[in-house]
């Protein structure tokens, strides 16, 4: 399997789960960390001509599903 594909596999796993993850959360600033600690391992992993693609995904990702810095899921300040 290329390293694209496997980068994009692991990418849609993570989307996948983030409905049913922000769901669940018992406080919204447990979302921050943990999404950063998943997207981080995945970046380790890019070889360097593929880290922008692996940030351009997240940045999708976070943005279609209404994730913003500052604001945990839902809206609420996670600070």
């Amino acid at each position: 399997m290329s390293t694209r594909m496997q980068l994009d596999r692991e990418l849609d796993q993570l989307e996948q789960m983030l409905p049913i993850w922000i769901e669940k959360l018992r406080h919204p600033s447990e979302f921050w960390p943990q999404f950063d600690a998943l997207a981080q391992a995945i970046v380790d992993d890019a070889p360097p001509q593929d880290v922008q693609y692996v940030q351009h995904r997240l940045a999708l990702m976070q943005q279609q599903h209404g994730l913003h810095r500052g604001h945990g899921p839902g809206g609420y300040d996670d600070r």
